[in-house]
């Protein structure tokens, strides 16, 4: 039985501390593009291209969060990532989606300027001559594994907005976002995010209706601390009311 407790503690508050860790989708996408065009305005001293290339990949990830893990890292271009006349996509047989069911996903528009400077400039840096059709490269010239993806958006997250939000939690971010701005259409996050059981983004939706929920309440008791203050109110007063 204390096995059992000591189990479910700990998941209720890993629970509240993935709560903490979601990020509004547009809030992420817009940090990828200024954190991009930074780059090109101010280049840091080192390692401008593997800088280019996380922003890249968290931009990317966040506007596509069909993807996984394993699919943002095995991208290949010219098998999963398409060129078309008026942008890219991203095609991926069912055999490499965990619902077995193949995928198609346009990326955004303003994307495409980002993803063909990497293309042109910034993945040929870190090839240094060697040879890949993988996407994403580290800057010894080899393809990015799994944990390399893992862990280099967890880092780069945290720098960014203060906690990490690894890959697999974008999609929580993607229908977090949906539901707290366009609840009517919660409908479109399954298959967004490629959910064959409805009630997977039920899940979700009922997670972001608690974050908005724990939100509001935050609010509103600031509030009254503030309005119930007395100005004349001793420090141990301010203390107990949490100010």
């Amino acid at each position: 039985m204390r096995h059992i407790v000591r189990k479910l503690e700990t998941t209720v508050r890993d629970s509240r501390d993935k709560h903490t860790r979601l990020r509004p989708a547009s809030e992420i996408l817009v940090w990828a593009i200024n954190r991009m065009q930074a780059i090109e305005r101010n280049p840091p001293e080192r390692y401008v291209a593997t800088a280019y290339r996380d922003a890249l990949m968290i931009g990317l990830l966040i506007s596509c969060p069909t993807m996984r893990l394993r699919n943002l890292t095995s991208i290949e271009i010219g098998r999963h990532l398409i060129k078309r006349t008026d942008g890219w996509e991203l095609r991926f047989p069912g055999a490499e989606m965990k619902a077995r069911k193949p995928v198609e996903m346009r990326l955004p528009s303003v994307l495409n300027v980002f993803l063909e400077l990497y293309l042109e400039h910034h993945r040929p840096s870190l090839l240094d001559g060697a040879v890949s059709d993988r996407l994403w490269i580290t800057r010894y010239g080899q393809p990015m594994t799994k944990k390399m993806v893992f862990s280099r958006i967890s880092i780069v997250t945290e720098r960014a907005f203060g906690k990490p939000i690894n890959p697999h939690l974008f999609r929580d971010c993607a229908v977090t976002f949906v539901a707290l701005n366009d609840p009517k259409h919660i409908g479109i996050a399954a298959p967004i995010l490629g959910h064959s059981d409805p009630r997977t983004t039920e899940r979700h939706y009922i997670q972001a209706q608690q974050i908005a929920a724990g939100t509001k309440l935050q609010a509103s008791l600031k509030t009254l601390r503030k309005r119930h203050a007395s100005p004349h109110s001793t420090r141990s007063d301010r203390k107990d009311a949490g100010q």
